[in-house]
């Protein structure tokens, strides 16, 4: 039986990726550097930035610093004008909220925008606990994942771990819990398949007919 359910953000909740892909290659383009294929960041999108850009490029830990800095900025604006939740979310969180399963958020967005997209949508009402960027080591690493689990109190077989890319899959499966890929972010199906979740859906509420 689920008795808990943890989410990534970016992709899986919030309509954020299209934007994380234009801002992140005007940076790039803006301090002379390669730009990314979408089909790059939907296979590594979650990891830190500076891994993604050092497929592309030598750059130095300052360079990569200042293109997050970049993103990040126009995310936040981002977040607190055109951000919205993705189809289906808040009647799944809803319906998921009614069922007395318990719900958290493990993402690599960092606090503060991370915080503007829980007050304009009032996410606290639904999660539970919030990881933030700065709240664990990054994914594929499972710290956050089991930090969530353990203050849950539950057994990893009563746990799901949903996100839209290959990285949250494999984060998922380093923390030893059943792993769903949502068809809502930029990553292929092939490149989610490749990494063999548990459960693939095509949108959020299709989640509803593995916890009845």
């Amino acid at each position: 039986m689920i008795k808990a359910i943890v989410f990534d953000f970016d992709g899986t909740i919030v309509n954020s990726m299209k934007m994380i892909f234009e801002t992140l290659n005007e940076a790039l383009k803006k301090r002379g550097l390669p730009t990314i294929e979408v089909e790059l960041l939907g296979q590594m999108a979650g990891l830190p930035l500076i891994d993604i850009i050092s497929t592309k490029a030598q750059i130095t830990e300052s360079v990569a610093k200042e293109v997050e800095k970049d993103v990040f900025d126009a995310y936040t604006v981002f977040c607190s004008s055109s951000c919205q939740l993705l189809p289906h979310v808040e009647s799944t969180l809803k319906a998921l909220k009614s069922k007395k399963i318990k719900l958290g958020l493990l993402t690599t967005t960092p606090t503060k925008p991370l915080k503007a997209v829980a007050e304009k949508f009032s996410l606290n009402n639904y999660f539970d606990i919030m990881v933030a960027k700065e709240d664990a080591k990054n994914k594929p690493n499972p710290e956050g994942l089991e930090r969530i689990i353990e203050e849950f109190g539950v057994r990893k077989d009563e746990c799901l771990y949903v996100g839209d890319s290959p990285i949250d899959i494999l984060t998922g499966k380093a923390a030893g819990i059943k792993t769903v890929a949502v068809r809502t972010g930029i990553a292929t199906a092939e490149q989610l398949e490749a990494v063999k979740p548990d459960i693939v859906i095509p949108s959020l509420e299709k989640l509803l007919i593995y916890v009845n």
